[in-house]
């Protein structure tokens, strides 16, 4: 009994431990020190509009005549991620929307649950108050694939194509633990190593510096690790196949990007996109080598395929 007893002492103090460092850590690491307010968002570049879901911002290049695609960023960077991307696709022809998903970046943090209807509502949304009835394409990254995925499955009629970077596609089941506390495990651990992980190395010094400060502002905003806990809870364990499959029979053209090195999103996990969309080995673009952003590593390339197939 005895042996128990010291057992379940032991356990205790370790769980205290945990919750001590994990407590720690967070308080080392959290940011977050501007509210949603006009003085916050005089730091953007872009505009804001006024959505149901909740303020948005975003911004629309080149002629607004030319054929519109829209670029849908990923889990925790903000719309920066994409670099070049849209002033590449301008210098080819084409209007190009980019936006903050609710949560991220400039766009507002309305404390509810991230889920897919969320962001789905947000982008109808917004090309609905942008006058744009139908996109010529979207190009969705990583979990910004998912919302793609989703998005274009419930509206076909909005979309003449969709691309893919890395996509979220399986869905990944919810941490073992209440949420309250997953708030304090990313605030400590998740939200710190991404900026860790932007390498001047992969992007280019300049490239790097922008991500890396667009991402520290993004996490002086209230609400940015509220609204990443909520997605993991309620948005990543969603049944993403089944959108990407019905992509596939509406017969909406897609093509898929990936970096062979992606750490973030294993590259062996493109087999299982390609077979949810019905897409044959000419519906894959391989960026050998690159990492998780092909599109920064090597936005020349990726700008050519992407305008070859929006043609």
């Amino acid at each position: 009994m005895k042996i128990i007893k010291w057992i379940t002492v032991a356990l205790f103090v370790l769980l205290a431990l945990l919750i001590i460092w994990v407590s720690v850590l967070h308080l080392r690491s959290f940011e977050e020190s501007e509210a949603y307010t006009q003085e916050f968002k005089a730091n953007a570049a872009g505009e804001f509009v006024s959505l149901e879901v909740g303020e948005t911002h975003y911004t629309i290049d080149g002629d607004e005549t030319a054929p519109t695609v829209i670029l849908v960023h990923g889990f925790s960077m903000p719309m920066e991620v994409w670099g070049t991307t849209a002033r590449n696709l301008v210098a080819r022809g084409y209007r190009v929307v980019q936006y903050d998903l609710l949560g991220r970046g400039f766009s507002e943090r309305p404390d509810v649950p991230y889920t897919g209807e969320l962001f789905e509502r947000q982008l109808i949304g917004l090309m609905d108050a942008l006058g744009v009835d139908k996109a010529r394409g979207i190009v969705g990254l990583s979990m910004g694939g998912a919302v793609t995925a989703r998005v274009v499955a419930n509206h076909p009629d909005r979309f003449e194509t969709a691309a893919f970077i890395a996509p979220l596609h399986e869905p990944i089941a919810a941490p073992g633990v209440p949420a309250s506390l997953g708030f304090y495990m990313f605030s400590a651990f998740y939200v710190p190593s991404l900026e860790n992980s932007i390498s001047p190395e992969h992007y280019g010094a300049s490239v790097a510096a922008h991500l890396t400060e667009s991402y520290q502002q993004q996490r002086k905003g209230e609400g940015f690790v509220r609204a990443i806990t909520s997605s993991v809870y309620n948005f990543t364990p969603d049944d993403h196949p089944a959108y990407y499959a019905r992509i596939a029979e509406a017969g909406i053209p897609t093509l898929l990007f990936w970096g062979t090195a992606d750490k973030t999103v294993p590259f062996a996990q493109h087999e299982a996109v390609m077979e949810s969309l019905n897409l044959d080995a000419t519906g894959l673009v391989t960026f050998e080598g690159a990492g998780h952003l092909p599109h920064l590593e090597q936005p020349d390339v990726f700008v050519e395929y992407l305008t070859g197939f929006l043609r």
